[in-house]
C-alpha cells in the first residue's frame, strides 16, 4: 500500500488520457491523481518556481466528466474564479475576475480541476521566464536554464507531471518555445480559433491561448473542448474545421532548404533531420522550399511594435497611474511606442500581412510546413536572449496559421522540439500527423531525471 501523500513517478508521468483511462477502469482515483500532483508541487516547486499560486480546496472532483476532474494549470494570464490574474506584473498582484475566461468555464464544464495559476515572463513580452516579481521560473532538466518563455511555467508544470494539462498563450511563439525547451507538445492554434475573451492581451492580432500536454493525443482531447466559437469576442472566428480523415494519403511537407542561414544551431540540425526519417516513414513527401525570400529581421521588429502598442492599450490605466510598478525592462519595451508615429504602426501592419501572402505562395506548393522549433535548446539565464529565437515560430502567428510543436527524438541531454504549421482551420489534421509521428517514432514522455530521481 502506498502511503498517503507518496509520489507514483509512473503515474506522474502519463499523459491526460492514460489517466483519464486508469480512472474509467477503476484503477485510480481521481483525487488520488490529484493529491499526487499537489505533493509533487510541494516538493519540487520552491526550486522550479513553475506555480504562483495553488489552491488545495477542491470541489470533488466528477468521475463521470469528460475530464474526470482531472487537474488543469493556467497561465497567469487566463481568468479563473478564485485566482487573481496577474500576467506577472505588479500593477496586477491583485486583480481578482468575477468570471472565468471563455476557455476556462469551457474546460470546466467538462469537469477540469484548476489547482493554480503559472508563473510567465511579465506581461507576457519576453523570451526566458525570468519574472522580477516572482522570480525566475527554472527548467526541469537543468536548473540555471531558462524554460522558455513566455509561458514557461506552463512547460515546466506539464514537464515535471504536476499537473494533466495546462494552458497557455502564444503570441510568437510563447506556447512552442517552452514546449520545445520542456520536452512536450504544444498546440498554437489558428487565428481566433481559440477565444482570447477573459486574457490579458500581448496581442490582439497574435495572441493564441493553447495547450500543452505530454502526448500528442490530449492536445487533440483539450482542443476539441476548447476550439469553439465565442459569439461574444469579436476576435473569434466560427471555423469549418477540416477533419482528419481528409489528410492526403502521401501529404507533402516543405522543409526549409538551409537550416544553417536561419541560424539553427548545428545540433539541432542533426536531431532535425533524423526525426524527418520518421515523417518519410508515415509516407510523407518531403520537399525543401527557399525561406530566405521572407524577411525575419523585418517581421520580428514589426510584430515587437504591434505589441507593444497593443499592451500601452491594454495597460493603459496602470500605465498613467502607477509607471512605477513596470520593471524597467518592461518600462522600456513599452515605451518605445512613444517614439513610434501611426504610421509606423501602419506599416508594421502591413509587414505582417507580407507573411500570409508568403504563406499562401507556399500552400500552393504542399500541404504543411515542418522545421524545428526553436533554433537553440534551453539556455542559462544569464546569457544574451538570441535575437532569431522566435522568428519559425512567429511566422504563424503572423499569418494566422495552425501550428504544433511535439518533442523530437535525441540524445543531447537537453530536449528540442520540431513543428507543424498547416492553414489556419486544419488543427485536426495537424494533430492526427503529430499522433502518427509519436506512434511511429515510439516516442513515450519520461520525466526528467531531476525529478525522477527525486521522488
Amino acid at each position: 500500500m502506498r502511503a498517503e501523500n507518496s509520489i507514483n513517478p509512473d503515474l506522474m508521468a502519463l499523459d491526460l488520457n492514460s489517466q483519464l483511462e486508469m480512472i474509467r477502469k477503476r484503477q485510480v482515483l481521481p483525487e488520488d491523481v490529484l493529491s499526487q500532483q499537489l505533493a509533487l508541487i510541494d516538493k519540487f516547486n520552491p526550486q522550479l518556481n513553475a506555480f504562483v499560486s495553488v489552491t488545495k480546496s477542491q470541489l470533488k472532483p466528477e468521475a463521470s466528466s469528460p475530464l474526470c476532474g482531472l487537474s488543469v494549470a493556467l497561465k497567469d494570464n487566463i481568468d479563473a474564479l478564485g485566482f487573481a490574474t496577474t500576467a506577472g506584473m505588479q500593477t496586477r498582484l491583485n486583480r481578482v475576475p468575477e468570471s472565468d475566461a471563455y476557455v476556462t468555464q469551457l474546460l470546466r464544464d467538462a469537469g477540469a480541476t484548476f489547482i493554480g495559476k503559472l508563473n510567465m515572463h511579465e506581461g507576457a513580452l519576453g523570451a526566458t521566464n525570468d519574472n522580477p516579481y516572482f522570480g525566475p521560473c527554472h527548467n526541469p532538466y537543468q536548473h540555471g536554464l531558462t524554460p522558455g518563455g513566455s509561458s514557461g511555467g506552463s512547460a515546466v508544470a506539464v514537464a515535471t507531471g504536476m499537473c494533466s494539462v495546462a494552458l497557455g498563450t502564444d503570441t510568437m511563439g510563447s506556447v512552442r518555445i517552452p514546449a520545445s525547451y520542456c520536452g512536450i507538445f504544444g498546440l498554437k492554434p489558428s487565428r481566433g480559433a481559440v477565444s482570447n475573451r477573459g486574457t490579458v492581451a500581448c496581442s490582439r492580432v497574435m495572441d493564441n491561448i493553447g495547450p500543452m500536454t505530454r502526448s500528442a493525443k490530449d492536445l487533440s482531447t483539450i482542443f476539441s473542448l476548447i476550439g469553439k466559437y465565442d459569439e461574444q469576442s469579436a476576435e473569434s472566428v466560427d471555423y469549418n474545421f477540416k477533419s482528419a480523415a481528409e489528410i492526403p494519403e502521401q501529404p507533402i511537407l516543405l522543409v526549409p532548404d538551409d537550416l544553417f542561414a536561419l541560424g539553427v544551431d548545428n545540433d539541432i540540425i542533426n536531431d532535425f533531420e533524423r526525426n524527418v526519417d520518421t515523417f518519410r516513414q508515415m509516407g510523407c513527401v518531403v520537399k525543401h522550399f527557399d525561406f530566405s525570400g521572407y524577411d525575419f529581421a523585418s517581421a520580428r521588429r514589426a510584430g515587437l511594435l504591434i505589441c507593444e502598442a497593443d499592451m500601452r492599450a491594454e495597460h493603459y490605466q496602470d500605465w498613467q497611474t502607477q509607471p512605477d510598478k513596470f520593471s524597467p525592462y518592461l518600462k522600456s519595451m513599452l515605451g518605445f511606442v512613444d517614439k513610434k508615429s501611426p504610421i509606423d504602426l501602419m506599416h508594421a501592419e502591413r509587414v505582417l500581412e507580407k507573411a500570409i501572402e508568403f504563406s499562401r505562395v507556399l500552400f500552393s506548393k504542399g500541404h504543411f510546413l515542418l522545421m524545428p522549433t526553436a533554433p537553440q535548446r534551453a539556455f542559462s539565464f544569464g546569457q544574451a536572449v538570441p535575437a532569431n529565437q522566435a522568428d519559425l515560430t512567429s511566422f504563424a502567428n503572423q499569418a494566422g496559421l495552425a501550428a504544433v510543436s511535439m518533442p523530437m527524438l535525441t540524445e543531447h541531454q537537453l530536449p528540442t522540439g520540431m513543428q507543424l504549421v498547416g492553414r489556419a482551420g486544419c488543427e485536426y489534421q495537424l494533430l492526427e500527423l503529430t499522433e502518427r509521428w509519436q506512434q511511429m517514432s515510439g516516442f513515450v514522455f519520461q520525466l526528467p531525471d531531476t525529478i525522477r530521481d527525486n521522488i
